[in-house]
């Protein structure tokens, strides 16, 4: 009896399987072609205007594969989860962000 073995590739000397990032990407542009449909008043410069968004939220996917190392299936629901934050991914850094200049006391000071 044989096995198989997943085939594992690798992003700037992170390695990941294939399946997983492949189910991650195709959830994520998936939702953000969902959402985009839905989007009638944006639909003639729909692509031009979700490009970041999109960009963003496929680079965050394919993070999260590289980090957790999840299989096809949950890959495939972290994608998709992804996709459909689009947005809220930047809001989300920016949160982070905030948290961060609070801990280091570099937030903006009230004028005197």
């Amino acid at each position: 009896m044989t096995t198989s073995t997943p085939t594992i590739w690798f992003f700037l000397g992170y390695p990941f399987e294939a399946a997983g990032m492949i189910s991650a990407l195709f959830g994520c542009v998936s939702a953000r072609f969902w959402i985009g449909a839905g989007e009638i008043a944006r639909r003639e410069h729909r692509w031009i205007l979700d490009a970041p968004v999109s960009s963003m939220t496929l680079a965050v996917a394919a993070g999260l594969v590289i980090s957790l190392h999840p299989e096809p299936l949950s890959a495939l629901l972290y994608g998709g989860g992804v996709g459909i934050l689009g947005e809220g991914v930047f809001k989300l850094a920016e949160q982070r962000i905030d948290k961060l200049k609070a801990v280091m006391g570099l937030g903006d000071k009230p004028a005197e």
